[in-house]
């Protein structure tokens, strides 16, 4: 069990000043719930706070009154600080370096959002309107902070909101914490459910509390195996891929495809281990005549090429989603077309003409 993961998991419906969702607060609950899954995240249970308003809760009228709200989330986040602190020292002290290494903080955020700026994205909060849009919580100005003071080793951060707009005299600040600066490292990974000034979206049900948003279904497809590397490994990597990859794939017909943007630490997080990748047919179309020998390259970089017998016209291969280049073993053999080149994507495809 991962005893020094925590989380803060946020998911809001309802806003009376602005226009409701249906999606956000089912998938912070589907979010938490993989967490505390130990075919999942493995979290312990009382490492996760899932920050909504119950059905009941959501029925207020007044938006002053509607919660979550920045203090709800802030006084989560908070403590979880005070718990992986105090789990950390628990530790003999020279085994406290080692115990730090294993920490690692989810925040995950769905409901409105807007843009602050060139590079910052906001969640609203349930008391915002469009003449308060001070109430939210803003993301990089919280990861600037958990960067500087470092109670956490790894921080994690899945913002499913639109980023549109960039609205004047809403301040972008970060929590009310206090601490002093250390020289501890920390990595980051962010995943934006979509591209700086563009909209996210909800796929709609006529049931409610059946709704998704697309980023955070592709996101736990991608977890729960969608995005595993050849050696069976979830990495931030691996995740970031998978999951552009399937938004676009949902969304290309939409106004504005929704194009997700994940920024990655130095090195690549592990969020699950021995996992089989998902694999698709894919049919090789191969030049009228061709026989012999190919090799076929992709997938992980550090796997050998699968070599294959082409005795006929059309071969059909299970394939993860990616990059992929084959080649005659033949040196006389003709050039296949694009040089080979062919790129798999998520739902595989009709056929790859070589």
């Amino acid at each position: 069990m991962n005893d020094l993961h925590y989380a803060v998991v946020v998911g809001i419906n309802r806003y009376p000043a602005i226009g409701d969702l249906q999606g956000a607060r089912g998938d912070a609950a589907r979010f938490r719930d993989w967490l505390v899954d130990p075919a999942g995240g493995d979290v312990p249970a009382a490492n996760v706070k899932l920050v909504t308003a119950s059905a009941e809760q959501e029925l207020v009228a007044d938006f002053m009154c509607a919660i979550p709200t920045r203090e709800n989330v802030n006084q989560a986040l908070y403590r979880a600080n005070l718990s992986v602190r105090r789990a950390v020292e628990s530790h003999p002290e020279e085994e406290r370096h080692a115990a730090r290494q294993r920490t690692r903080l989810y925040l995950f955020l769905a409901g409105h959002g807007f843009r602050l700026g060139d590079t910052n994205t906001a969640l609203l909060m349930a008391n915002a309107a469009i003449d308060l849009l001070g109430n939210h919580v803003a993301v990089r100005p919280y990861l600037d902070w958990y960067e500087s003071a470092a109670p956490f080793r790894e921080v994690v951060c899945f913002a499913d909101c639109c980023r549109t707009g960039s609205s004047v005299g809403a301040l972008s600040f970060g929590p009310p914490f206090t601490a002093a600066e250390t020289r501890e490292e920390v990595d980051c990974f962010i995943g934006y459910a979509t591209s700086s000034g563009d909209p996210a979206y909800e796929e709609q049900n006529a049931q409610p509390d059946l709704a998704r948003g697309h980023f955070t279904t592709a996101l736990l497809d991608g977890l729960r195996g969608g995005g595993a590397t050849p050696k069976g490994l979830i990495t931030s990597d691996s995740l970031a891929d998978y999951v552009v990859r399937h938004v676009e794939d949902r969304t290309r017909t939409l106004l504005v495809p929704q194009q997700p943007r994940f920024i990655k630490g130095n090195d690549p997080m592990i969020f699950a281990r021995g996992l089989e990748g998902e694999t698709y047919p894919v049919k090789l179309c191969f030049p009228d005549g061709f026989r012999g020998w190919v090799q076929l390259r992709g997938g992980d970089p550090g796997e050998p090429p699968l070599r294959l017998y082409v005795e006929e016209a059309e071969s059909v291969e299970k394939l993860a989603p990616g990059l992929y280049r084959c080649t005659p073993e033949s040196w006389n053999a003709a050039d296949f077309n694009n040089g080979g080149f062919f790129e798999v994507m998520t739902g595989g495809g009709n056929g790859v003409q070589l």
